[in-house]
């Protein structure tokens, strides 16, 4: 069968799929706070959908032109001088039998970090450092949940290091609950959950301008 033209998108368009997709965002982020994390994965794809520039894949807020301007950052620059393992988009969460990582912007996560930086810099600054001092920055994250593991796509195999990350404890931090030990569990998901925060509060902000979104949080 002949495929028939394609025809590009107008601008209102787009405006409504933004508002569809931060509908979908907000709503998920509420699913994850309420307690479901495993929905980070579909937190991830619906960054991708948003950030995400690169070949066939059109960012859709690229399209809009809103990917050129500041994003809020949470995380600040990570500290060549620290020899631990780095994870700034999260707290360590211990005791009363809850012992994991939170984003930030959970209530009681503490207090947020902010500044607001290019979103080149804001895609690609390094926000965790493991053991075996790998690095990981908000796009990694969010194409290796998204693209590989239960985002769009479960791969039969993962990178090694996302790998480690997050089954194989590389941050290495490790909870002794009287004789027993066990790994703390990984940052992915609410590095993930912290990340739309992120986007969720630059994008009120930008709505302020010349783009109008509808928001349901």
């Amino acid at each position: 069968m002949k495929k028939s033209p394609r025809v590009r998108k107008t601008k209102s368009d787009l405006l409504v799929e933004l508002s569809d997709q931060v509908a979908l965002l907000s709503h998920a982020c509420k699913s994850y706070d309420q307690g479901l994390q495993a929905i980070g994965k579909h937190i991830a794809l619906s960054l991708r959908v948003l950030l995400h520039h690169h070949g066939n894949s059109q960012a859709l807020l690229q399209q809009l032109g809103l990917r050129s301007k500041h994003f809020m950052d949470t995380a600040g620059d990570l500290n060549p001088r620290n020899l631990l393992t780095d994870c700034p988009l999260c707290l360590m969460s211990m005791g009363g039998g809850a012992n994991e990582y939170q984003p930030l912007c959970v209530q009681g996560g503490g207090p947020l970090r902010e500044r607001w930086i290019p979103f080149e810099k804001w895609w690609n600054n390094n926000v965790i450092k493991d053991g075996k001092n790998r690095y990981f920055n908000r796009r990694q994250l969010i194409l290796n949940v998204a693209d590989s593991d239960g985002g769009a796509h479960v791969d039969s195999s993962l990178d090694e290091a996302y790998m480690d990350l997050s089954r194989n404890n590389s941050l290495g931090w490790i909870i002794t609950e009287g004789d027993v030990q066990r790994p703390f569990p990984p940052p992915t998901m609410p590095c993930i959950r912290q990340i739309a925060h992120e986007v969720l509060e630059t994008l009120k902000v930008k709505a302020k301008g010349e783009v109008t979104v509808s928001y349901v949080i």
